[in-house]
């Protein structure tokens, strides 16, 4: 029992129903019972020593710790053998004499502190016998209604700012979680244009390359067509020359290898326009590739 530790449980004795509250620490048991219909107070705090007097005079002796353990399960009613009962002093001498087999006393004067003091009795039940630990509790009074009801007074004002503090806390959450959800979509919204943008950009790109293509492909084949025509006039007088040239010297015989060339034996005239095209058809072929 290194720190202090507080018990309380609602107890239904004889005289009506009670609260009984328990502060257990290393070597000091307090008790505090309190009448739910007067609000009446009977408190008592009692050490080691005294607690084991108690329960030797009783001719079964317990510890410190093992009698706060029984009454901790007399509390939390978690075993059968340990119970609680609330008497006064006429009942416990009443109590006392039936065990005893003594002539009963006559019960104190009104006035007598024996009368206003309550007895907090711990039942031990063995197999053939009850034991009875009786704690002694003096009367304390009544609260003191002002000072109760300034009490709960602050206790309502302190729950009342908590639930404001945490009302507050809730509303501040909800309304960041709003602020990030409208952020997120602006977000997406943005993405979303900037993305139609791009697809608007790439298909209109894609459409003008198709064009571009097509056009290339018809100027290349315009190309290729000029070029055949280009090339064939220059081709055929070669071939006439060729021909005639191999029949003269079928006619004539061997020339001398010192005789001059003939005219017939120059190279075909040079066309500037089917350079040019041919020229704009490489470079046309060289896009297409690209």
């Amino acid at each position: 029992m290194a720190q202090p530790r507080f018990l309380q449980a609602e107890c239904a004795f004889r005289p009506g129903a009670h609260t009984v509250r328990v502060t257990l620490t290393r070597s000091t048991l307090r008790v505090e019972v309190e009448a739910h219909g007067t609000a009446d107070l009977w408190r008592g705090e009692f050490d080691a020593t005294f607690i084991e007097d108690l329960t030797r005079k009783t001719g079964n002796f317990k510890q410190f710790g093992i009698f706060c353990s029984m009454l901790e399960s007399a509390l939390t009613q978690s075993s059968d053998s340990v119970s609680l009962e609330l008497l006064t002093y006429t009942d416990l001498e009443t109590l006392h004499s039936r065990k005893v087999g003594a002539v009963t006393r006559p019960p104190p004067s009104t006035h007598s502190p024996l009368n206003s003091k309550r007895y907090l009795i711990l039942v031990y039940s063995v197999e053939f016998d009850r034991i009875h630990y009786p704690l002694p509790l003096p009367y304390a009074g009544r609260p003191d209604l002002v000072a109760l009801v300034r009490e709960l007074q602050e206790q309502l004002a302190q729950l009342r700012a908590q639930r404001l503090e945490e009302t507050q806390h809730l509303r501040d959450a909800l309304w960041q979680a709003v602020e990030e959800k409208r952020a997120a979509e602006a977000r997406h919204q943005r993405e979303y244009r900037q993305m139609a943008a791009e697809l608007t950009q790439a298909k209109a790109s894609e459409k003008r390359l198709q064009l571009r293509v097509k056009n290339l492909t018809a100027e290349l084949a315009s190309c290729k067509r000029g070029r055949q025509k280009s090339a064939s006039p220059a081709s055929r007088p070669q071939e006439r020359r060729s021909a005639s040239l191999e029949s003269h010297r079928s006619s004539r015989g061997h020339l001398s290898s010192k005789s001059p060339s003939p005219a017939g034996s120059r190279p075909p005239r040079f066309d500037p326009t089917a350079f040019v095209r041919a020229r704009q058809c490489r470079q046309k072929e060289a896009e297409l590739r690209k």
